[in-house]
């Protein structure tokens, strides 16, 4: 590739769709980060020789979200690593050898914390070409890849050494910095310069933005197929609905405390204030309603627990859906969805994936022509 419009191709993207993904980030409407900020006091955190790193932390990350497949852990054990040598490439790199051989990873080891979030990132690396048979996979994709392999380290560490977590977590904010900083600055003027030299670093803005986005929903979706798909891999990315974010509007109101089980009460007066406050921002279809109704309707279905409250990354509120559930348990029929900040499909999928709806969901909208119309099926 020589120029950006080369990129453009090769990765089957429009110049307009990449810059809608980057004014979503800078509009607040893509989080960076993939998991609230650590509690945890600092310490110094001391690791051990890479090779040990490898098998007692990178290797359970990487295996533990990718299905637990005897493949996965095979490919991983085939990595061969190599030291950066002064008369070769300073950075850090993963090697195709071909002909099926191994890939191999050329790092420096340090012992540092950043040194284990690289050591993730390569072996992410080996892997995704282990898994695709050795298929060229285009560098956005391979790089989500990379940076998903970080992630699943992060998560790893948050379930099972808090201080790792907390330093990793700082680590991967601090290379936001440059991630999606200078190099989302150069990616968009490159983009806006018709003719613009290919460099490799226009990857990584895209790449990890789409790397948070899959590691948010991997539970639902999984990581297998993507690491899998080779050239393929850009239809594993959601690059389409990263750029639907641009006109979102970041959330304004307050993060949610976490549940707190010894006060339920406290947790339901808060939820049933989040509700009020996007309504608030809202508006439509409640702002003529009477207080007393409004405040009569949404304990009622607080009670009835026909009532779901969407938070983001961060815990903030987002939007809220109401329903109502047929006497015999059969049919559930949508009463409202708010979701002021523009992501009303991130909610509707939020809420089917609550609801665990069998049947049909329909929606009533009392000014609609169409009062009842389907919600999903």
């Amino acid at each position: 590739m020589n120029r950006i419009e080369d990129w453009l191709e090769l990765h089957r993207l429009d110049a307009t769709l990449v810059q809608d993904v980057l004014a979503a980030y800078r509009a607040g409407a893509l989080s960076s980060q993939p998991l609230p900020a650590s509690d945890a006091p600092d310490a110094t955190v001391r690791l051990p020789a890479r090779h040990e790193c490898f098998v007692n932390i990178v290797v359970p990350a990487l295996v533990g979200s990718l299905d637990d497949d005897v493949d996965v852990r095979d490919a991983l054990h085939d990595i061969e690593f190599a030291e950066l040598h002064s008369d070769g490439p300073r950075n850090p790199h993963t090697v195709d050898p071909g002909n099926g051989g191994p890939p191999i990873v050329v790092m420096a080891w340090r012992g540092r914390v950043d040194d284990l979030a690289c050591l993730a990132h390569e072996c992410a690396h080996a892997l995704q070409i282990r898994l695709s048979g050795h298929d060229t996979m285009p560098p956005v994709a391979r790089e989500a890849c990379a940076f998903l392999g970080e992630l699943l380290l992060v998560d790893h560490a948050s379930r099972h050494n808090p201080a790792l977590f907390k330093a990793l977590l700082q680590t991967w904010t601090i290379e936001n910095e440059s991630y999606l900083g200078a190099d989302l600055d150069a990616l968009s003027d490159a983009l806006s310069k018709s003719g613009t030299a290919y460099q490799y670093r226009q990857n990584y803005p895209v790449a990890r933005l789409a790397a948070v986005q899959l590691f948010g929903r991997r539970a639902q979706h999984g990581l297998h197929d993507l690491f899998a798909s080779g050239g393929g891999a850009m239809k594993h990315l959601p690059v389409e609905s990263m750029a639907n974010r641009a006109g979102d509007v970041a959330s304004h109101l307050a993060p949610m405390p976490e549940s707190d089980a010894d006060r339920p009460g406290m947790d339901a007066y808060r939820r049933l204030g989040a509700r009020t406050l996007l309504d608030i921002d809202y508006w439509k279809g409640a702002s003529e309603e009477r207080i007393g109704d409004y405040y009569a309707r949404q304990l009622r279905h607080g009670r009835e627990r026909t009532v779901f409250l969407a938070l983001d990354d961060d815990r903030k509120p987002v939007g809220y859906a109401t329903w109502s559930v047929s006497p015999d348990g059969g049919s559930v029929t949508l009463a409202r969805q708010a979701a002021p900040f523009g992501d009303h499909l991130a909610l509707q999928r939020a809420l089917e994936q609550h609801l665990h709806a069998a049947g049909a969901v329909d929606a009533h909208h009392s000014r609609s022509a169409r009062a009842r119309q389907a919600a999903w099926r």
